[in-house]
């Protein structure tokens, strides 16, 4: 079994790469890999890492793994890990795109003798746009490097967000004005513009990226609420799968992802509404707590109307689960709770459960027939991954899914594995 964090992150890293490397070795030196074939080459590579990012066509990946899994008997881990740790195709695509730029450059460099690359070459608004986004991913990249992402996790948000739309923005253009050029040195230039798959690619790649803005909602009759302190409770109208999650933001720049922890009726307007419960977690979340609080909610709440799965939606590949939750975590249970109780075993890890989570939610736990609600004030802290085995053992459960924070999930998830128990955590490769 793969690693938490590592073995199916890798297998995609792997995947890309050698297609990517069978490229070069069969078109290098050869009279295919010229600027139209390399500017291809990195075009769909930043391509296929844009349209991994979609909210829709995760939707559809994690349908499809889901409704795979339930029909076969084996691998159905590594096929519901393979969409969970799409992350590395993102990484090991863009990655690629950026050394196909640096190709691209060489090859420019190494063919003085081609007219249409000196004067290209030569071209200083080529030679910027260029030099710029060539810049512009290399710190992307650095940034995104694992130790320093982990580290300077603020630094990496920022610069993947401005940075990658400065790209992204700059690459368009870089690309419309570089095949322009050769449309125009060729014998039929519309016919050439209208076929250069280089266009097409770009054309699907804004497509892609605007798609999600469309759908999105703005709410100013949204509730806010702290049921206990570091806890907060955001209700707003809109309906959810079970097991997806919602994109919010305060001021429509900054988006945050939040597990749908229920949906309900409003009893005055009968309209459907999706609970999101938070903790005090990040700065980010710890800030909205506090105004909270203090009584100083915020005037409009941006939501994403697509809400794509997370990693808990593949607990539907499975007929006996074990989940592990810790404080907070609990969120992106309820769902399941509700629709997929007859399936699950639940070890919810907490302090002061009901005081802390609310009557309610406290209920909805206590009433499940094989919910273990363990109280670290009382009972202090347990070997969670012992526990989390001794779990699947009792209940012969099929599969572990652990929801709490890197350090208690990568434990979990990785002394299960040991024991060959299929076992899922959410993870930022997700």
């Amino acid at each position: 079994m793969f690693k938490q964090n590592s073995g199916m992150h890798l297998f995609w890293w792997i995947l890309v790469s050698s297609v990517n490397i069978l490229l070069l070795i069969v078109f290098y030196d050869t009279i295919y890999l010229n600027d139209i074939s390399t500017a291809i080459f990195s075009v769909s590579n930043i391509l296929v890492a844009v349209l991994v990012r979609n909210e829709l066509i995760l939707h559809f990946m994690y349908r499809l793994v889901v409704w795979t899994s339930v029909k076969i008997v084996y691998g159905k881990y590594y096929l519901n890990s393979s969409v969970h740790y799409i992350g590395g195709v993102h990484a090991s695509c863009a990655t690629w795109g950026f050394l196909w730029l640096v190709v691209a450059q060489l090859q420019q460099l190494g063919n003085p003798s081609d007219p249409l690359s000196m004067a290209i070459e030569s071209d200083p608004i080529s030679i910027t746009t260029s030099s710029i986004l060539v810049t512009l991913l290399v710190i992307i990249i650095l940034t995104a490097i694992p130790p320093l992402r982990h580290k300077f996790h603020d630094t990496f948000e920022i610069s993947h967000r401005y940075l990658g739309w400065s790209c992204l923005a700059i690459l368009i253009l870089h690309q419309i004005r570089f095949q322009f050029i050769i449309a125009l040195n060729q014998a039929y230039p519309l016919e050439s513009l209208l076929t250069n798959p280089v266009l097409l690619m770009i054309a699907v790649m804004v497509f892609s990226i605007f798609l999600p803005w469309i759908t999105v909602q703005c709410f100013d009759n949204f509730r806010m609420h702290c049921p206990s302190e570091g806890v907060l409770v955001v209700t707003f109208s809109g309906s959810a799968d079970v097991g997806t999650f919602a994109r919010i933001s305060l001021d429509g720049i900054e988006w945050h992802s939040f597990s749908v922890a229920r949906t309900s009726k409003n009893k005055q307007t009968g309209e459907s509404e999706i609970h999101l419960i938070i903790g005090a977690v990040g700065d980010w979340t710890k800030n909205l707590i506090r105004q909270v609080e203090k009584g100083k909610l915020p005037k409009r709440l941006w939501v994403r109307r697509v809400k794509p799965p997370g990693f808990m939606f593949s607990i539907n590949a499975y007929s006996r689960v074990v989940v592990i939750a810790t404080g907070a975590g609990i969120a992106p249970v309820l769902p399941h709770v509700i629709k997929n109780g007859h399936k699950l075993c639940i070890v919810w890890i907490a302090n002061e459960h009901k005081q802390t989570y609310g009557t309610e939610l406290w209920s909805l736990l206590d009433s499940h027939p094989r919910c273990n609600i363990f109280d670290t004030g009382i009972h202090g802290r347990p070997n969670v991954e012992q526990l989390a085995i001794q779990t699947v053992q009792d209940f012969k459960a099929q599969a572990v899914f652990c929801v709490s924070n890197k350090a208690v999930t990568d434990k979990v998830v990785n002394a299960c594995l040991e024991k060959g128990i299929p076992a899922y955590g959410a993870s930022w490769d997700s």
